[in-house]
């Protein structure tokens, strides 16, 4: 059972591993350049306080994904967090539960969530909505390269298990439903006027994200830090993609006003030489 000292360092940087605080940093950097442009620019009067809370979502997710992938690959604290998570969850079996587990984590996977993607995308392109359509698609995507490059990249096991193998971290199931999830309530909660229907909805996604999420741990093919690294890497990107849609699109409308109102360029009167 891990001790107090083990549950503050899951919390605490180790700036001994300075390559991946430095990146961190590099990643606040463009999270707060991207935040603060349309302020800069000030043309974007839309562009309201509110997303403060991107802002904020962003960096602390970004926090977390660095001090698992700091955890995992220099053997934290978080590793003793993982053994006791797994043992917990292994005393606690019960067999209608597994079932439930196998059946919600389907729900994860690319057979079900393309399609449903596919049908979303096509749906943003009959309402002319092509900004979301581009963005959920540069979201899945890059969900999709993420997950496998890091997964690539660190090569950590899998827990013990007959279901699936490959490695382990992050979740890939947790990083892409909580980007879909995100996709759909970002796309299309301004077509339910009903504010009570629009957070009936929106607990409902997102408790599908969550129960995805559980149920890979409930069948002991991903550790605890692997979910909590696709959770918080999935809630970066989509929120670095929102800052991203949201500098460009407040881009176009300054280049064409200054088009607009700038002089126009009179042709100087050709003076014959003498």
């Amino acid at each position: 059972m891990p001790v107090i000292n083990d549950i503050v360092n899951i919390f605490l940087p180790e700036f001994r591993h300075w390559i991946l605080w430095l990146s961190f940093l590099a990643g606040v950097g463009i999270v707060l350049l991207l935040y603060a442009y349309p302020f800069i620019r000030k043309h974007r009067k839309e562009f309201r306080s509110n997303y403060v809370g991107v802002l904020t979502t962003s960096i602390i997710s970004l926090y977390i994904f660095t001090k698992m992938l700091e955890g995992v690959i220099y053997h934290g604290s978080i590793l003793k967090i993982d053994a006791w998570v797994g043992q917990i969850i292994f005393t606690l079996y019960i067999p209608w539960i597994t079932s439930a587990a196998l059946f919600i984590t389907s729900f994860g996977t690319f057979y079900i969530l393309a399609p449903l993607f596919t049908m979303a995308v096509i749906l943003l392109f009959l309402k002319k909505r092509w900004r979301y359509a581009l963005i959920s698609t540069v979201a899945i995507l890059g969900s999709v390269g993420l997950q496998v490059g890091i997964k690539a990249l660190v090569q950590r096991a899998r827990p013990v298990n007959l279901l699936e193998t490959g490695y382990s971290f992050p979740s890939g199931h947790a990083l892409s439903s909580i980007v879909f999830v995100s996709l759909l309530i970002y796309s299309f909660k301004d077509d339910f006027k009903n504010k009570i229907t629009r957070y009936v909805l929106i607990i409902l996604f997102s408790s599908f994200f969550l129960a995805v999420a559980v149920s890979r741990m409930i069948l002991h093919v991903h550790w605890f830090s692997d979910v909590i690294a696709g959770i918080s890497l999935g809630v970066f990107w989509f929120m670095l993609l929102v800052l991203i849609e949201r500098a460009i699109t407040g881009l176009a409308p300054a280049v064409k006003r200054e088009t607009k109102e700038a002089a126009p360029i009179i042709p100087q009167a050709i003076i014959p030489k003498k």
